[in-house]
């Protein structure tokens, strides 16, 4: 007996949530035009968070990218002795943070010189007429982590035969990197301030569009009291009618992201071959499509609940 109960209690269950979910259905489609801008607004709020995210993602790859490239490249004046050099690069490697340091000399910084540009005549003719060797001595430095750059160019800025250094160049490279994050904490700054402005026009638009859905079942609503229809059966439909606008905003987003993500990957695999911004979004796809989905439904589902608890009173 208890067991055919618990079938039909289930039974009827379904057939609640049933009725819910095809009733909020059929407000989405009877608002066409409210939804279609209910919609249109979600999916561009959606598609700027997309974008935040992506944006993430290719400045970590960008900064990631440069701090492999970075180094601190030393270079001697042409009146530096060899074994000035050498000393440098001696205390140098007993510096902790110092993984590596290569000694260039100016013979073979020159020899170097001459072949990378071998093919080019009137480079050699004008080496072959050059009195002295105008290219200087240099050491290469690479720390073991990025965070050991700075020791390393104090402890050279600090040492007793600085006078013979020309030039250190790692404060160029340190001020590329420097406006890279500067310029990409900007954006996500300006992105989340365009995302929660969209969030908020989003949820007004949507909230408006549910609250005329309210006004026009009126008279549905006062039945449905009458008949003693459970409040959830009555705001169901309603809660229903947001999360079908979010969940339509997510797939529109994801529609538009899609190949937008794919041009702008080939455009930067022009400028870097080995950032794959296409292969990181596919490789994603799926938390992707979950963090649209779920943001959209929150932002309807709250739209939803907020105009329900404004303009619903039961």
């Amino acid at each position: 007996m208890s067991t055919n109960r618990s079938h039909e209690h289930a039974e009827q269950t379904t057939q609640s949530f049933e009725r819910i979910f095809s009733s909020g259905w059929t407000n989405f489609k009877r608002s066409s035009f409210l939804s279609l801008g209910a919609t249109g607004v979600m999916a561009l709020t959606l598609l700027v968070f997309s974008g935040l995210l992506v944006l993430n993602f290719f400045t970590n790859e960008t900064v990631s990218y440069l701090d492999a490239k970075v180094d601190v490249s030393v270079y001697f004046k042409n009146s530096a002795k060899e074994d000035q050099v050498l000393k440098v690069k001696n205390d140098l490697e007993g510096v902790a943070t110092v993984a590596k340091v290569n000694y260039l000399s100016r013979e073979q910084a020159l020899a170097d010189f001459k072949e990378r540009h071998k093919d080019n005549q009137l480079i050699q003719d004008s080496i072959a007429e050059l009195e002295e060797n105008p290219l200087q001595a240099s050491l290469n430095i690479k720390a073991k982590t990025t965070d050991g750059y700075k020791g390393i160019v104090d402890f050279l800025e600090q040492h007793n035969l600085r006078d013979s250094m020309e030039k250190i160049n790692f404060y160029e490279n340190q001020v590329a990197i420097d406006r890279i994050r500067g310029l990409s904490s900007n954006l996500v700054l300006w992105g989340l301030g365009g995302s929660l402005f969209l969030a908020l026009v989003a949820i007004m638009v949507t909230f408006n569009t549910i609250r005329l859905t309210i006004y026009n079942k009126k008279q549905e609503i006062e039945i449905m009291r009458l008949v003693g229809a459970s409040n959830w059966h009555i705001r169901g439909p309603f809660m229903v009618e947001g999360g079908i606008y979010g969940l339509f905003a997510a797939l529109l987003a994801l529609i538009i992201f899609y190949p937008a993500v794919y041009y702008a990957s080939g455009k930067l695999a022009v400028v870097a071959p080995s950032l794959n911004l296409f292969g990181h979004f596919v490789g994603n796809l799926g938390w992707m499509l979950l963090a649209l989905i779920g943001s959209g439904l929150a932002l309807g589902v709250l739209s939803s609940f907020i105009a329900i608890r404004r303009h619903l009173k039961i």
